[in-house]
């Protein structure tokens, strides 16, 4: 019979559960972009409503209050804050569903193995173009920062239509009750944002293309409504990882076991 090794942790002097770390990551841009809307929107909404074309708009977009002060400076520090974290979830991620292989069919594990890597990357693009796109306003730089806002986008939507497939792909036979909630919770935050996405085209075509009153305001809100699903979209990570904790401790030397029986 083989034998097996074990580590314990002792002298635990920190421990954070995922659920409470999963939310605290979230709020921060959740938080700091409600902050920066409703200080555009109430102190200076000349500026934050202003558009190219000089037509009507009631509702100034994400990179209009984040690149004006104080908005830009309260968003990019928690942007900072929140993408550290969001690099190792994509870790853990990638990990986690490579723990579950076991349960995908022998002949498509070769291919899962790749759909989980692709996943991987298009979750740390994603992180990585968020902080760009964040820290490059489109007052100092729109090329650059429409370039990096398309990649984003482009990124986001495939990670999440990737991520809902792995996480199918990846269940038992036998679903928990909080597998199919989290499951449903990804398809419909995925057709929302998708969506989401479609109304965005469109007003955008209507003010760049027609300069529309309004159009822009439209474009704005539906910029709302997808980084508020992509951030509920992340949240649901929690309910992967609902019994991981962050710890701090000192790790002992492993046990051997033999036959599965601990040594003490």
């Amino acid at each position: 019979m083989g034998k097996e090794e074990e580590e314990t942790v002792k002298d635990v002097f920190y421990r954070l559960d995922f659920r409470t770390f999963g939310i605290v990551t979230v709020s921060l841009p959740a938080g700091s972009l409600l902050f920066s809307f409703l200080w555009g929107l109430i102190f200076i909404p000349d500026e934050v409503n202003e558009t190219v074309c000089n037509c009507t708009n009631f509702i100034p977009s994400i990179s209009a209050v984040t690149g004006v002060s104080p908005g830009k400076y309260v968003w990019r520090i928690c942007i900072a804050l929140h993408s550290a974290p969001r690099f190792i979830i994509a870790v853990l991620h990638y990990n986690y569903y490579l723990s579950l292989i076991h349960n995908v069919k022998p002949s498509y594990r070769p291919f899962y193995k790749k759909f989980v890597s692709l996943n991987f990357w298009l979750n740390t693009v994603e992180n990585a173009c968020l902080v760009l796109v964040s820290y490059i306003s489109n007052r100092e730089n729109y090329p650059v920062h429409e370039k990096i806002f398309v990649v984003f986008m482009v990124m986001s939507l495939c990670y999440m239509l990737t991520n809902t497939i792995l996480f199918n792909m990846s269940r038992p036979e036998k679903w928990t009750e909080l597998d199919l909630k989290s499951y449903a919770f990804k398809k419909y935050l995925w057709i929302a944002i998708m969506i989401s996405t479609g109304v965005l085209l469109y007003f955008f075509a209507q003010h760049r293309l027609f300069c529309i009153p309004g159009a822009f305001s439209w474009f704005s809100l539906s910029e709302f409504f997808i980084a508020y699903i992509n951030m509920a979209y992340h949240v649901t990570a929690i309910w992967e990882f609902k019994d991981s904790h962050w710890v701090n401790g000192v790790f002992s030397p492993p046990h051997v076991t033999n036959n599965h029986i601990k040594s003490h």
